[in-house]
């Protein structure tokens, strides 16, 4: 029986699921993944890079080869099978073609942009996240149909969305809270469709997916959402569900953002001049404002991440945010029950954030990304750690189900970077 997946489970994306950006900034989902950035634009895609979902993770190299570990019951992995693995294991079935740029993990499945601007997905396919047109589970990857030249991928707890190098936004999968942003709800998608008012032209640089809303930063700062708001999550000031894209209240034209992230029910914005802002669910003080369990409803600063904090870069997990500093620490806040934040402390949650122990300042963080309950970090030489919850082997260090409350190293195969 597969798991019941509840908003407060929620560890992206993408980062929660979260969002992957191939062009730099942060976005989230299931697993959340960013890099270093500072601003919207394209921008030499930066690897390595790492994916989280909500109980596995993955590496994607700079030789365009990936690896993934963790859970595996829908084929997540992209190994053939659906066994659950505590150390990394390559993705089967990728020609040379098929060399990745960016990825970007959902609840239980996984989509890799490639060198050609190609999608391919693999896993969970019950709402038609994978794109195929289909609804059953490929434990292989498989191209989305009808993609060409994206430069991004998002993936939410079960849809996803890409952007063109036209400004395209699409999005396909589960649309019961208006997640793919056509009018359409609750009509579900098995192949990508235009998100209302974001075709070419669009201006859109920047994509997130959270449990089950959708974000978007466009070049002259303004951050759209749609999806479910019960949570505030939207930012506009309301609770509700909401099906075309809509403006985060103060959030306009010439805002400053600049990267943008999506938790479970909460989501984050990143200006230029390092302040973080962030709004919605705050149960386990996600927000990092100090005011939990508070929701908010629009954004409100994150304490101690004002300007010139020197934070590049910020990915959302579940109920837990990560932010990357220009020095290459990093620093975390919301929930700590399986030591997610890496501070040592679990399992204390934290409302404001702390600094991650044990990074080491010699070899400076250069990508980050945050899981259902657990992170990863990776450094420019390709070494990876990980800390957090481990009861599928997430954390990749052979030692599942073994949580780490301070970060350790993934078990990447020798030589690869």
């Amino acid at each position: 029986m597969r798991r019941v997946f509840r908003a407060w489970q929620w560890h992206t994306v993408i980062g929660a699921l979260g969002a992957l950006l191939a062009l730099g900034g942060c976005g989230s989902s299931g697993g959340a993944s960013a890099t270093g950035g500072d601003g919207p634009g394209p921008k030499k895609v930066v690897l390595p890079m790492v994916a989280a979902g909500y109980r596995t993770s993955a590496w994607l190299g700079t030789d365009g080869n990936v690896y993934t570990w963790g859970d595996n019951a829908s084929g997540e992995l992209g190994d053939g099978g659906t066994t659950r693995r505590a150390t990394p294991t390559a993705v089967r079935g990728l020609r040379p073609a098929d060399k990745g740029q960016a990825i970007a993990f959902g609840d239980s499945h996984v989509l890799l942009v490639t060198t050609d601007g190609r999608v391919l997905a693999w896993g969970h396919d019950k709402s038609g996240q994978l794109g195929d047109g289909g609804t059953v589970d490929q434990p292989v990857p498989h191209e989305v149909s009808g993609l060409h030249d994206i430069r991004a991928v998002a993936a939410g707890a079960s849809f996803s969305m890409a952007l063109g190098a036209d400004g395209a936004v699409r999005a396909w999968g589960n649309n019961q809270s208006g997640q793919l942003g056509d009018g359409n709800a609750p009509i579900d998608h098995g192949s990508p469709e235009i998100v209302a008012g974001l075709g070419a032209g669009s201006g859109v640089v920047r994509i997130a997916a959270g449990l089950s809303f959708g974000l978007v930063l466009k070049r002259d700062g303004a951050v759209l959402a749609w999806g479910n708001g019960t949570s505030g999550q939207l930012g506009i000031g309301s609770s509700g569900k909401v099906s075309a894209p809509t403006q985060v209240r103060g959030l306009g034209p010439g805002s400053g953002v600049v990267a943008i992230a999506a938790g479970g029910s909460f989501a984050l914005a990143l200006k230029a001049d390092g302040t973080l802002l962030a709004w919605g669910n705050n149960a386990s003080g996600q927000l990092g404002d100090g005011t939990a369990p508070k929701d908010h409803g629009v954004p409100v600063p994150v304490r101690g991440v004002g300007r010139g904090s020197g934070v590049v870069a910020t990915v959302a997990g579940g109920t837990f945010a990560l932010a990357l500093k220009r020095d290459g620490t990093m620093l975390g806040w919301g929930n700590n029950a399986s030591g997610q934040l890496g501070d040592g402390t679990a399992p204390n949650d934290h409302v404001t954030p702390v600094a991650v122990v044990g990074l080491g300042a010699r070899q400076p963080i250069k990508a980050i990304a945050a899981g259902g309950s657990h992170s990863l970090a990776t450094r420019a030489d390709g070494s990876t750690m990980a800390w957090g919850n481990n009861s599928s082997g997430q954390l990749g260090d052979n030692t599942a189900p073994t949580d780490h409350a301070t970060p350790v190293a993934v078990a990447l195969p020798r030589g690869v970077r």
